[in-house]
């Protein structure tokens, strides 16, 4: 894989007045397309690609890869817009395809605004900012909903590998004046003393549940994650188990009782192809009610989450719980656009009497995270 060139661009790499041949008929292929014909109409998208499908897709008709071989004269560059593109990359090279660059991997598509996007979704921005509690907030919302603008001149694309690049801040002192908990993210504006019942989906490497087993006032923690303990070291689970107070149950929290294809990626792990009979490498998820009733847990007074955009399902399964005992959320809301939007708009909407705050956590458009918590509970 070393040896094949391998190489990532984004709009403004694409020469100008190129024919393009866009490779993946999947959300990475749809966006593509959108963004192509908003931000650059000189670029004429003359066919998709896909290694398995054929026929025809947006009034395009998909090539295979012999395809591409056969026909090369009619394109000028392939986009490949995957989050499989290495391996497609390597395989066209095989082939004798070397006009190829990955352009469209999921954080790129799932992170960042379209101008159609904005406009689309002008009244609901214009909502959750008159709903966030400061002047703080909003300022730092909108200068995240700027960042995630695709073209913005506020973020930069970093590689922190050969194929993998992340938005990162040019000037990230610009955010050194928003709240940043000394310890860890999930736990700016919480107030601690009201907390005995904890929930937390998404406990990964464990390093916030062994934050909050040190809480004098914390007396339970539901720690829910497919993973299991397979990320945690043996000293954090030896220290988490020896608290009395931490319990960890293999599932995915989600809006139902499914089943999940898992993608196991480190702290990126996330479920895929939910359904009730998924077959293969398989996941149980279930909501949070019905694990509350089946847990005998007392009640909720924190719940926060980190899963990889499936917050918003989760947050479905949970609604009952959240409505009736009233607890502080925590809830990473930047994994996708759609969720980015949607995770503050479902909350403001569905809860009453809450402050609603965000907090920023790192120097890209990574690590953001919005708290939801009773007025009765807020003590700033």
């Amino acid at each position: 894989m070393s040896e094949i060139n391998i190489r990532y661009i984004d709009h403004t790499g694409i020469p100008d007045n190129s024919r393009v041949c866009l490779y993946g008929i999947g959300k990475g292929g749809v966006e593509s397309l959108k963004l192509l014909r908003q931000i650059r109409p000189d670029v004429e998208v003359v066919c998709f690609a896909d290694t398995f499908q054929s026929g025809s897709f947006k009034g395009f008709e998909i090539f295979s890869p012999q395809t591409l071989v056969e026909r090369k004269n009619e394109y000028d560059l392939i986009l490949v817009c995957s989050c499989y593109y290495p391996e497609i990359i390597s395989n066209l090279d095989s082939l004798g395809i070397t006009n190829v660059a990955g352009f469209s991997w999921p954080k790129f598509y799932g992170y960042q605004f379209l101008p159609e996007d904005i406009v689309q979704m002008g009244e609901d921005i214009s909502f959750i900012l008159d709903n966030l509690h400061s002047d703080s907030d909003r300022n730092l919302f909108k200068l995240l909903c700027e960042a995630r603008i695709v073209g913005s001149d506020k973020v930069e694309l970093v590689y922190v590998s050969e194929t993998m690049g992340n938005f990162v801040f040019k000037e990230p002192q610009q955010l050194k004046s928003y709240p940043k908990h000394i310890a860890c993210s999930y736990f700016d504006f919480i107030n601690f003393p009201a907390i005995e019942y904890v929930v937390q989906a998404g406990v990964y490497d464990g390093s916030e549940a062994f934050f909050l087993v040190e809480q004098q006032h914390v007396k339970n923690i539901y720690g829910f994650d497919p993973q299991g303990s397979s990320a945690i070291s043996k000293e954090t689970l030896q220290k988490l188990n020896g608290s009395g107070k931490f319990h960890l149950i293999e599932k995915g929290l989600w809006n139902s009782e499914a089943k999940a294809d898992f993608a196991f990626d480190g702290s990126a792990s996330f479920v895929r192809n939910v359904s009730i009979d998924a077959q293969g490498h398989t996941v149980q998820l279930n909501a949070l009610d019905n694990e509350a009733e089946r847990l005998a847990m007392p009640r909720l007074d924190l719940l926060i989450a980190d899963i990889e955009n499936s917050e918003i399902p989760m947050l479905e399964g949970a609604m009952k719980l959240i409505k009736r005992d009233r607890p502080q959320l925590a809830i990473c809301f930047y994994h996708s656009k759609e969720q980015f939007i949607g995770v503050p708009l479902m909350l403001m909407k569905q809860l009453k009497d809450y402050v609603f705050k965000i907090g920023h956590y790192s120097e890209g458009l990574d690590e953001t995270v919005f708290y939801a918590i009773p007025k009765e509970k807020y003590d700033r």
